[in-house]
């Protein structure tokens, strides 16, 4: 009987492994097998220009009145100036003062048109760290084979890449075949009101868009374990944002004689509560679609594991788990960023808030998520508030096999030498997040190679980049 047994379980043992092998060699490889076109060395004009752009202090703050207008239309004097083959021939609309809208006719109006993406704004820096810059943070400077300074990457680079192209195209006497709308936003960095307007005026005059492409991921060496080809990361899903505010009002006093429990205590308690229980790990489409065009590529017995995902999916969450940016693709994620109490050391503070920043998985609601933080708290002391400064529900996903991811896919390997590409959920959020109802087929790709210091000191992309994003934009566009 023994026997029996162990013969039995040997026998499901070598099932097992004869099904997981299967998998792993029928895991076949989803890469289209196109090869790199060369690129053209990058024109000094246009590097000139991209470094001139930078130069633009086109800030966002958080506080909307702080915008300085001088520079922004002083941008828009420069584009002007730069690109008059641009201006000449498309047609240009100002949306909300400065956001711009432009648009490039093409030969077959029963084609829909495509929108490209990116906006003029760009991060402060941060008063402390300007003494920490190896250059001006203003300055567009050309050192060590980087073009350097805050927008940079984020987002000048393709701003002034999609200016170079069309101007090129347009000075070779091109007209695409299918129109081509151009939408700068002037707000992304603070929830992108410019982007929410320009396509409210697009829906409105009905169109419906083949492809909207805008940033989001980018080539890389470095951020993909095992990988040991560069990865194109194409997003086509974005997360979710959510902030609420969490407040407690309790009677104070003098801090000599405290109360058993104050509102900081109780608002603690509720903090700390949330971020023991973090929510449900799951797999996001994007992130599914990630995991079957990388997980062909990979090396034994890393193929294994993805190749059998329904066998080793907590394995393979628990990998993501470890890293901050890992975490955040497979949950949604909770975290205080404001505290606010108090206004002198030896009063006791009668009211306490804090402030919750919630970035949604797809499946994750603000709805859902709401529910969830009240039964966590579990504490009528507590009240919980939907901050009105900005939120968005999680995005759809754009199809792998429609048009946008597939001429993007396409286009990649027309650029960079030896990449393989893959979907991709953003962790951040970009302003085609408002395009929802423009196109069905949005994605979010930045045509770089591993930018450095993005949001942070030191904010720099590579020549190569460069001359990367020129090739990319102009391939797209002829096709």
């Amino acid at each position: 009987m023994v026997k029996r047994i162990f013969l039995v379980i040997l026998a499901l043992i070598a099932v097992l492994v004869a099904v997981l092998v299967f998998n792993a060699v029928t895991f076949n490889s989803k890469q289209l097998p196109i090869a790199a076109l060369p690129a053209p060395a990058v024109p000094p004009a246009a590097l000139e220009h991209l470094q001139e752009a930078i130069r633009y202090r086109t800030i966002s703050f958080n506080d909307s009145a702080l915008l300085d207008t001088a520079q922004f239309f002083g941008f828009h004097r420069f584009l002007e100036k730069t690109y008059p083959a641009v201006h000449a021939n498309l047609v240009r609309e100002k949306i909300k003062r400065y956001s711009l809208l432009y648009f490039w006719k093409g030969k077959n109006p029963t084609l829909k048109p495509i929108v490209l993406m990116a906006h003029q704004d760009v991060v402060p820096i941060e008063e402390a760290s300007k003494g920490n810059w190896t250059v001006e943070p203003f300055s567009g400077d050309v050192k060590d084979g980087f073009i350097w300074g805050r927008g940079s990457a984020d987002n000048k680079i393709n701003v002034i890449g999609i200016f170079e192209t069309i101007e090129k195209l347009l000075k070779e006497n091109y007209q695409p075949e299918r129109s081509i709308y151009f939408a700068l936003g002037h707000d992304e960095e603070r929830g992108g009101t410019g982007a929410v307007a320009i396509a409210a005026a697009l829906k409105q005059r009905g169109i419906s868009a083949e492809m909207v492409l805008d940033e989001g991921g980018i080539v890389t060496r470095e951020k993909v374990p095992g990988m040991t080809k560069p990865v194109a990361l194409i997003g086509t899903a974005e997360k979710g944002y959510l902030t609420l505010l969490l407040s407690v009002d309790k009677n104070g006093g003098h801090s000599s004689m405290p109360e058993q429990e104050t509102a900081l205590d109780i608002l603690a308690k509720a903090v700390v509560n949330i971020r023991q229980h973090p929510f449900p790990a799951n797999f996001a489409p994007a992130t599914v679609g990630f995991m079957n065009h990388v997980g062909p590529e990979m090396p034994y017995p890393e193929k294994i594991v993805f190749a059998n995902t329904w066998l080793f999916k907590s394995v393979v969450i628990g990998i993501y788990e470890k890293s901050p940016g890992g975490n955040a693709v497979v949950r949604t994620t909770a975290v205080p960023t404001i505290f606010n109490a108090g206004m002198k050391d030896n009063v006791v503070p009668t009211k306490a808030t804090v402030t919750i920043n919630f970035r949604l998985l797809q499946g994750d609601g603000s709805e859902k998520v709401i529910a969830e933080i009240k039964k966590i708290v579990h504490d009528d002391r507590v009240s919980i508030a939907v901050s009105k400064e900005f939120s968005a529900e999680p995005s759809a996903t754009s199809p792998e096999d429609g048009f946008g991811y597939k001429r993007v896919d396409e286009t990649v390997k027309k650029t960079f030498a030896g990449t393989v590409t893959t979907p991709f959920l953003m962790i951040g959020g970009t302003d085609s997040r408002h395009f929802g109802e423009v196109s069905t087929n949005i994605i979010k790709f930045s045509p770089m190679t591993d930018p450095i210091g993005f949001h942070g000191i030191d904010e720099r992309v590579s020549l190569e980049s460069y001359q990367q994003t020129l090739w990319f934009y102009e391939q797209l566009i002829r096709q």
